[in-house]
């Protein structure tokens, strides 16, 4: 069983390029990749917490259920990927509002 899912956005070339790199670093199967406009993805989505509601971004859920996006997902991706991606999960130090400003410009260059 996974120890967390990422919903990514499958019709983003980008964004599959991600999910590609996450599964070639995770031998173990620790993430579930799930597209968000597959009919998984839609459903998981539907029920994401108000807060994130209207939010473009990567969304882990983690097992206990509790949802991340943005930098706050990224870090906590790579924490779960093999040597030496977990060193890259030290950006949390970073305060998340100076993080989420990094993720918004590289993801408006995305597509």
């Amino acid at each position: 069983m996974a120890d967390a899912s990422l919903l990514f956005d499958d019709d983003c070339g980008k964004c599959n390029r991600w999910a590609e790199f996450v599964k070639r670093r995770d031998p173990n199967s620790r993430i579930k990749l799930i597209g968000q406009n597959s009919t998984e993805g839609i459903e998981i989505l539907n029920s994401r917490p108000k807060s994130m509601e209207g939010l473009d971004s990567v969304f882990l859920i983690s097992e206990d259920g509790e949802w991340f996006a943005k930098s706050s997902a990224i870090w906590r991706i790579c924490k779960l990927l093999r040597f030496p991606w977990p060193i890259v999960s030290a950006i949390f130090f970073i305060p998340s509002p100076i993080r989420d400003v990094a993720y918004d410009i590289y993801a408006r260059m995305r597509k």
